[in-house]
């Protein structure tokens, strides 16, 4: 009997060891994130890529350190910038042009409207509609970066929720085709 009962015992352990637990799948923790209502929203943004971008590129700004001695100090580099046109022509892409160019020259950059001069500064918006079984949200992911000839200074991207999606979507330029017309 002890010998059935070991062989049993024996059995089911390598029984148990044939068998692979599967993983359960799970959620991602609850996280925050900005919704653009309004055209202040992307000022707001702006303003966060532009402080972004002179701390990456200059370092802390001396309202941020709250330190007397490096505002006084005003021996930081000259950088000079130039803002890449929107590749598409939508309402967001002209307005945070506008606002980014205008927050970089008050930040101190030298905001260049020539190409082969200074740091080019491009951005992309990329729509992204979330399909929910009970309604469908829409996003924008922001891309900006920072070149120097091929290769990044710096990137930053952030994801926001958005209201109406027409804004961000770019006008196509129509196809047209210039047709010669011959006549008696």
């Amino acid at each position: 009997m002890k010998i059935s009962s070991a062989l049993f015992v024996i059995l089911c352990l390598g029984l148990g060891a044939c068998t692979t637990p599967m993983p359960v799948e799970t959620g991602y923790p609850l996280t925050y994130q900005q919704k653009m209502l309004s055209a202040h929203h992307w000022d707001v943004m702006a303003i966060d890529v532009a402080n972004w971008i002179y701390d990456a590129l200059i370092g802390p700004s001396p309202e941020q350190s709250g330190d007397p001695a490096v505002a006084a100090q005003g021996d930081r580099p000259i950088i000079t910038l130039y803002v890449q046109q929107p590749r598409y022509e939508s309402s967001a892409d002209e307005a945070f042009y506008n606002l980014l160019t205008t927050h970089l020259v008050e930040r101190g950059f030298v905001v260049t409207t020539n190409p082969s001069v200074g740091y080019p500064v491009s951005y992309d918006m990329q729509v992204v509609a979330d399909r929910l079984p009970e309604t469908t949200k829409h996003e924008v992911i922001l891309n900006v970066s920072v070149m120097n000839a091929e290769r990044f200074l710096i990137r930053y991207s952030n994801i926001y929720y958005i209201g109406d999606k027409s804004q961000y979507i770019a006008m196509q330029p129509s196809a047209s085709r210039i047709i010669e017309v011959v006549g008696p």
